[in-house]
């Protein structure tokens, strides 16, 4: 064991290779360029240490009889010119997501969402969904992980953190992945250096900048998207900077009203640079969108969200002891004209964050421990008001500030044993939240890993955006308010998870888990009232989630193959009733294959199903998702579901089957290696009629299906890389 780091300015080499050539063993460094190998002989071995970009490094290493040896290595940097080279990446769950040190949390690299048989294009987030991890179907608004509403998740994009990162209408992550390193959904046990969240975070490692000026980008029938880095020409300072927007009416024809109007974009900008001995970047990153839809007699509804975060960090490596430094602001604001059932609704949320983190880490042969302390504020605003303005108000208002202090150590207890502790103490309105975990995992050379973890986490701010509404397909955003105003409770969960990865041979992986989860202090909109959002007041319940997953993954270098099965029962308590949310079905079925006819081509089939899905029966209403057949876009009316049980009605089973093929050229342009590749995927192939939800008809009392998509959309579009 030991770890893998720049030799200039310590940072861990993720995905560095450490291979024993005589024995012909090797692993793979972990996002903290961690690695471990076990069962191997004693005596001399040759040790070769590889990562694209720097100079292969070749040691003698002597294993003793007995005990642990940690050999920790510097690699340094060197340019590399590569040729042309034809490329065949795997599925994106092959082995990112099955089988990895962080498993049963996934990991999911850049490089594999571009071979992922569900994605019509690459998506950050629908890249991690599978098993305990669950989206709404056709129209994704965050993601649910182990039964947990989607404001229980973290979003973060280098450590920063981001609010409400999705667009509505079709295009889901708010994530460019042409400047994504990799994702990872940290759930199991949930670092609390990544702030206060129920169900765990989705950190997002932006790319690291080249040497030479690169550019990729794409335009499709859903998005456009232009990337670029390089030097700035300032000693050794590098940028990255990412844009991308979409139109979700541009489809729909000339005077039809019911159609979705407005647009959407998302801007990111990284610096990296050298400085006191380390390694010092900065972040830039923006999210905004407009959408307005049909309103009836009344109009329009219109809907418009905005996100900004701003981040700095510096990092330094002293021998086996690492400092880090970061700071940030992050600010969200959202706003509605809501067309109510009593009266026009106007509703403003706004939220604005600044914080700051520093930890100390020190690694030794056999253990690690992570301390420090994060100190941060928030402040944040929800106003509704009927119009006209003599109406109803209800104003909200809070500034929530909050200390944490956390420890975390991991030590090798050796025969492939390893336990992790950790603690985190908040301290919020005068009273201290301690949030303890624990993780003990035992491998079996790189064939088994067997874990079991406990955790406790709290949260200070909460959604007062309604789920169970379907109005979220377009108004996807989350309107967090802390727990420093009148009525609103701190959440607490209480996790535990055991989990198990077998790799029976290097091409197949397989991943089960079972976990069982209970909430408190939830804040619940759904029970109160059937708008889209908070009106008049909460409800605070409870909340609880048991189930298990499977995952699979065979890969070959002509095909890749993956399955996903997940087993949920979700529910929701408040004042002696309870329900069963949107997000809860009771069975959540994704699978998918890749083939390779060609070095060039691919051709992929996904399949996706849910059964045992519940929804709340709303007033009248239009809905179609945006697709290009029949040019679909559209959302018309106000649903609204006064006097509905919550989660009342039984669904039919959802399924859904994706077809689609790419091919890619290899051409010199200018000197340059370029790609082009050109790509488009047929979703829902077999035209099913999917029952989204039930419309109960306001004058006769009568219950009409809203199918999904009679017709198959088509995404077309074209990538190139320079």
């Amino acid at each position: 064991m030991g770890t893998v780091r720049d030799g200039e300015t310590g940072e861990p080499l993720a995905a560095a290779t450490v291979s024993f050539t005589d024995l012909d063993r090797f692993a793979t460094a972990d996002a903290n360029g961690r690695y471990e190998l076990f069962d191997i002989p004693a005596g001399p071995h040759r040790v070769l240490v590889r990562f694209m970009g720097y100079v292969p490094r070749s040691l003698q290493a002597l294993v003793p009889p007995s005990g642990v040896l940690e050999i920790n290595i510097s690699l340094h940097s060197e340019p590399v010119r590569l040729q042309a080279l034809e490329v065949n990446a795997q599925p994106g769950r092959a082995s990112s997501d099955v089988v990895s040190n962080a498993f049963p949390d996934r990991i999911a690299s850049m490089g594999a969402l571009w071979n992922h048989p569900l994605l019509a294009e690459p998506d950050a987030f629908q890249a991690v969904e599978g098993g305990e991890v669950v989206q709404r179907p056709e129209s994704p608004s965050g993601l649910h992980v182990r039964g947990g509403m989607s404001d229980q998740t973290a979003y973060l994009i280098d450590d920063v953190p981001v609010f409400s990162p999705y667009h509505a209408a079709g295009v889901f992550s708010a994530w460019n992945p042409d400047a994504l390193a990799e994702v990872q959904l940290q759930s199991s046990e949930p670092s609390p250096e990544y702030g206060s969240a129920l169900s765990g975070a989705l950190v997002a490692q932006t790319r690291t900048p080249g040497a030479n000026i690169h550019a990729q980008g794409g335009i499709s029938t859903t998005q456009a998207r232009l990337t670029t880095d390089g030097p700035l020409g300032i000693g050794s300072v590098r940028y990255l900077v990412s844009m991308r927007s979409n139109s979700p009416g541009f489809v729909a024809p000339r005077g039809e009203g019911s159609y979705l109007r407005g647009e959407a974009g998302d801007r990111l900008a990284t610096v990296e640079s050298p400085l006191l001995g380390g390694r010092l970047r900065l972040l830039g990153y923006d999210n905004e969108n407009e959408i307005n839809t049909a309103a009836g007699a009344h109009g329009r509804n219109a809907f418009d969200w905005r996100s900004t975060s701003m981040g700095a960090e510096w990092r330094r490596a002293f021998s086996q002891t690492t400092v880090r430094v970061l700071g940030w602001s992050a600010t969200g604001r959202a706003g509605s004209a809501w067309s109510g059932t009593i009266a026009p609704v106007i509703m403003q949320w706004s939220r604005a964050d600044a914080g700051m983190l520093a930890s100390v880490q020190h690694s030794s042969d056999h253990a690690a421990t992570v301390a420090g302390v994060r100190v941060e504020r928030s402040n944040t605003s929800y106003r509704v008001r009927l119009d006209p303005p003599a109406g109803h108000a209800w104003p909200l208002e809070g500034q929530t500030p909050l200390t944490t202090v956390f420890a975390h150590h991991t030590r090798t207890l050796g025969h492939g044993l390893a336990l992790a502790l950790g603690t985190a103490a908040a301290v919020a309105e005068r009273r201290a939240y301690l949030a303890p975990r624990a993780q003990l995992r035992w491998s079996q050379a790189s064939w088994l890993a067997l874990s079991a973890s406990y955790a406790r986490t709290h949260q200070f701010a909460q959604s007062l955006r309604n789920p169970e509404s379907v109005v979220g397909s377009v108004f996807p955003v989350d309107l967090y308010m802390g727990a420093a105003a009148p009525g609103m409770p701190v959440a607490q969960s209480d996790q535990g998870v055991i989990a198990a990865a077998f790799r029976p041979t290097a091409a197949l992986s397989i991943g089960l888990q079972a976990y069982a989860r209970h909430s408190d202090g939830l804040v619940l909109v759904a029970p109160r009232e059937g708008e889209p959002f908070a009106t008049t007041g909460i409800i605070v319940g409870s909340g609880s989630a048991r189930g298990m997953s499977v995952d699979a993954a065979l890969n070959t270098s002509r095909y890749g193959l993956f399955v996903s099965y997940g087993l949920q029962r979700v529910r929701m308590h408040y004042r002696g009733g309870s329900y069963v949310p949107d997000h809860g079905a009771r069975h959540v079925i994704d699978g998918g294959v890749i083939a390779y006819p060609t070095p060039s081509t691919s051709i992929r089939l996904g399949l996706s199903g849910q059964f045992g899905r519940r929804t709340t029966v709303s007033s009248g209403f239009e809905w179609e998702s945006c697709n290009l057949m029949d040019r679909g876009c559209e959302l018309a009316g106000s649903p609204h579901y006064g006097g509905e049980p919550l989660g009342g009605m039984a669904l039919p089973a959802y399924l859904r089957a994706d077809l689609g093929v790419r091919k890619h050229w290899q051409l010199t342009l200018a000197g340059r290696e370029t790609v082009i590749a050109l790509f488009g995927t047929v979703t829902n192939t077999f035209a099913r009629k999917n029952v989204m939800t039930y419309v109960r008809d306001p004058a006769t009392g009568r219950l009409d299906a809203v199918t999904m998509r009679p017709l198959a959309p088509l995404v077309i579009g074209v990538d190139w890389r320079f």
